[in-house]
């Protein structure tokens, strides 16, 4: 019995030091470096997925705002985004027509509207902090006073982003109640 023990016991000791064998160290130590590169990969590729999204995007936004310049420096296409509008009125309700001078600070404001969609939608997806977006937000209420920023809202509702539509409405409220 004596000797059965310790032939079980010395097979123990060297099933435990086969684990101290370098080669079986290296192995375990390549497998772990494979598997954290592999990660490190993945998360890479997820974050650069999602910048070319992103600028892709950006793209867009600037684009839009190139087209908005387009109506502010060019008088002969003023007359465009009030047609619009008019096509998104309900039945029965009219917009007046403007003097080609007002439908130049119209599109201003719809130009304006839009760079405050976008950094509002910043501060939303945390891009911007608080303070940041405090200026930005003071500049919009005071922007919200003219007559043409409010028309562009009333005429513009469910084209732009409804988060920050519905945070300029809740501005304009508050105007009225005051």
């Amino acid at each position: 019995m004596v000797v059965l023990n310790s032939v079980n016991m010395a097979e123990s000791c060297s099933t435990l030091f086969g684990i101290s064998d370098p080669v079986v160290w290296s192995t375990i130590a390549q497998t772990i470096v494979l598997t954290l590169t592999l990660v490190i990969f993945i998360l890479s590729f997820r974050s650069q997925n999602q910048a070319t999204k992103e600028a892709a995007y950006q793209k867009a936004l600037d684009d839009y705002t190139d087209t908005m310049k387009m109506l502010v420096e060019n008088p002969q296409l003023s007359k465009l985004p009030l047609e619009m509008a008019r096509a998104n009125q309900p039945i029965g309700t009219e917009l007046q027509a403007q003097p080609p001078e007002s439908m130049v600070v119209r599109n201003y404001m719809l130009l304006l509207y839009g760079i405050f969609e976008r950094i509002h939608l910043l501060y939303r997806k945390k891009w911007i902090d608080s303070d940041t977006w405090n200026q930005w937000g003071l500049f919009l209420q005071a922007v919200t006073r003219h007559p043409a920023f409010r028309d562009v809202h009333r005429t513009s509702e469910g084209m732009f982003d409804k988060p920050f539509q519905d945070y300029v409405s809740n501005i304009l409220s508050r105007k009225r109640s005051e």
